[in-house]
């Protein structure tokens, strides 16, 4: 149960010790001298940024707010403190007799607030200034004023600047009054005053989260959750009743949902806690953030985040050998891990996703969730760092592919380059699935593949664009169709897979040998529209109508290869394979299908790619074989030998010197060497290689 797991969480993170208080923002301090006079022009602004203003531990009331006429203890906003309408445009557009009831509260609450000051300064005389200057200010003070129907605020260093939903609080004598000892203590005994009242004329009952018989029920939940995306500035509930079809048996409010005081302070702050860090949240687009945590393991939540948001290929591989590594110990085999997903409903808080599941069973599915979306990508070069849109925003500060942010953003619209329009937002939905599916197994549905395929077959049509090093797309995709296949599809490979008779895969595969036939008999014309970029989206639907144009265009592009003294033995040797496994047993003309069902289209844009990512390793491995042969004999024979032992390190090792500066310096050489009259077959060769970059 989700109220009861957030309740646990309040108490073993020790977050109840003072209950009377809460982190607040305060933008504004009004600085006022002993006799209760301002000090300067206006108050002092504590943000760094415009907005929020510096975190304090203020003083909460237990009384619910929504019934009018409350104010909170020395930290609250314009209405309560000055008695004034925030928000001047809104209450322009209501009827007379609600903006009237609007500023009859607003007036209570201004009375409210400076009763608690007065009460306050009876027992604590630093106090008493403040409340001088509160009896002093008959309407506004002088650094507020209203233009263009907002207010304005002149702070105490500054030009004026439009006031927010910002709260204030005083500073006397250079000493801040949240932190006087004497106030707090002062308003400990109030607060626990508040909830003796509370209790004594609340229903007594049994709390449906502790399981307490007796106790005091609840009619409202007064913590706010905050910073819920779609909820109000002011707060949200968790736990409301509102209207009459909400509620049963005569329960009247939160009655439906009878909780105790103890609980419901517990779970709303154990809440604002899990979103306010970072290392237990995960905001996904606009309208969606996720919690999670490990019941008896606090690093466990750092972990997943780092893991789902900033992936990167050394966290990886360390969390597959050993998921727990990073942390101080191993977490105990009985615990439990929690995920739930929220989003804004003004003044409610939806819950759209709930997990519970033992922590080990968390950490196996995130381990199958990578080995998942594992592809054999080759390393960017230099030159194409940066032509990925790299757009910050708060779930991504940059790019890295395997997030669960960049993920999601392969199945919308990227922002063109040159343009100034913001790129597509990732829908909340498949994100939020992408979540399920990392850490509860789940299969994201089929319903994302047209999107992805659709963008790919876009994407395809742009100069600057090269599939092979988009990780996201393809990784996704490997994903959605493995976990979605029947026992008769073929499972995909991280690496291509040459031997199977997948009819979609194998016509992917020859679709990029095609294109890349056609760009070597152009020379590698840089930004050249060939048949891939032309042909995909109707090859890789029905090939039938395709592929047999395209294979009789080869034949001239083979001849022209053969012509200018290229040599064009591996694209035939490739092309005769891929066709051997198209063609019926017995039959010589390869047979092409009329129709391929969507995930049959999914295995054949895997084809396309898997085929064009190893046509690159090729070309790498020659070029660092060519390049060693020259340069360092032993490490081409150590290279040779670790190709056989192990593939992976290989490759690894050939990007490692295929990028270093001095190969770099080496084919610069090479190239220039291309360009004399009298070059030999084989530098002819490499030089092609070359230009293939």
């Amino acid at each position: 149960m989700l109220l009861q797991a957030l309740y646990d969480y309040a108490l073993s993170r020790h977050l109840l010790k003072d209950p009377a208080f809460s982190e607040k923002a305060v933008r504004w301090i009004i600085d006022l001298d002993a006799q209760g006079n301002l000090i300067g022009s206006g108050p002092i602004d504590t943000s760094d940024d415009g907005k929020r203003g510096k975190s304090f531990q203020c003083p909460r009331t237990s009384r619910p707010k929504n019934a009018g006429g409350v104010a909170e203890f020395l930290a609250d906003g314009l209405s309560a403190i000055f008695g004034q309408e925030p928000d001047l445009k809104a209450l322009g557009k209501i009827p007379e007799e609600k903006r009237k009831a609007r500023e009859a509260n607003n007036a209570d609450k201004r009375k409210a607030f400076q009763t608690l000051i007065a009460d306050c300064s009876q027992e604590v005389p630093s106090v008493l200034p403040c409340l001088r200057f509160l009896d002093g200010v008959k309407e506004v003070p002088a650094f507020l004023c209203i233009q263009d129907n907002e207010w304005m605020i002149t702070p105490a260093a500054g030009e004026p600047v439009k006031l927010g939903s910002d709260n204030f609080t005083f500073r006397v004598a250079g000493e801040l009054l949240l932190e006087d000892p004497d106030v707090c203590d002062w308003w400990r005994k109030q607060y626990q005053a508040e909830i003796a009242a509370t209790a004594q004329n609340a229903m007594k009952g049994r709390c449906i989260v502790t399981g307490k018989a007796n106790q005091p029920i609840l009619n409202t939940h007064t913590i706010k959750i905050m910073r819920v995306p779609g909820g109000q500035a002011t707060g949200a509930s968790l736990v409301s009743f509102d209207k009459d079809a909400f509620q049963s048996y005569g329960f009247e409010n939160s009655q439906n949902c009878p909780t105790s005081q103890e609980a419901a302070d517990a779970y709303c702050t154990a809440l604002n806690a899990l979103i306010a860090s970072e290392d237990t949240s995960l905001r996904i687009g606009k309208d969606v953030i996720l919690c999670f945590w490990a019941k008896d393991t606090p690093s466990a939540g750092a972990l997943m985040t780092r893991l789902l948001n900033r992936p990167d290929p050394k966290h990886i591989s360390a969390f597959m050998k050993s998921p727990w590594s990073g942390l101080e110990k191993e977490p105990p085999k009985t615990d439990t891990f929690y995920s739930v997903a929220f989003k804004g409903c003004a003044g409610r808080v939806a819950v759209s996703q709930w997990i519970q599941e033992p922590l080990d069973q968390a950490a196996r599915n995130l381990q199958r969730w990578f080995s998942d979306l594992s592809i054999s990508v080759p390393q960017r070069p230099p030159s194409e760092k940066g032509k990925k849109d790299t757009a910050k925003d708060e779930n991504d500060a940059v790019f890295n592919p395997l997030s669960i942010y960049w993920l999601s953003r392969a199945t919308v619209r990227e922002k063109k380059k040159g343009s100034g329009a913001k790129p597509e937002a990732p829908r909340s939905e498949v994100a939020t699935g992408l979540y399920c599916a990392a850490v509860g197994g789940e299969a994201p549905p089929l319903t994302l593949l047209p999107s992805i395929l659709l963008r790919l077959c876009a994407k395809l049509t742009d100069k600057d664009y090269n599939p092979i090093y988009d990780e996201s797309r393809f990784s996704l995709l490997k994903l959605i169709l493995n976990r979605n296949r029947k026992d008769s599809d073929m499972e995909i490979k991280p690496n291509l897979t040459a031997d199977t008779p997948d009819h979609a895969y194998n016509c992917g595969r020859l679709l990029a040998v095609l294109s890349a036939t056609q760009k070597k008999a152009q020379r590698f014309p840089k930004g050249f529209t060939g048949v891939a970029e032309r042909y995909f989206a109707s090859a890789s639907t029905s090939p039938a109508s395709v592929f047999p144009m395209l294979l009789q265009l080869n034949r001239h592009h083979l001849d022209k290869i053969r012509k200018i003294g290229d040599g064009n033995a591996y694209e035939e040797t490739v092309i005769r394979d891929i066709l051997a496994h198209l063609r019926p047993e017995g039959k010589t003309p390869p047979e092409f299908r009329r129709h391929l069902n969507l995930q049959e289209q999914g295995r054949f844009a895997i084809g396309f790619y898997q085929q064009q990512a190893e046509d690159e390793w090729e070309r790498r491995i020659r070029v660092v074989l060519k390049f060693l042969e020259a340069t360092d004999a032993d490490k081409m024979k150590n290279l040779t030998q670790l190709q056989k032992l192990d593939a992976d390190a290989f490759r690894k090792e050939i990007d490692g010197v295929y990028f270093s500066p001095v190969c770099q310096n080496w084919r610069k050489d090479r190239r220039k060497d291309a360009d004399r009259p009298d070059v030999d077959q084989e530098t002819e060769q490499l030089a092609l290689d070359l230009g293939n970059e």
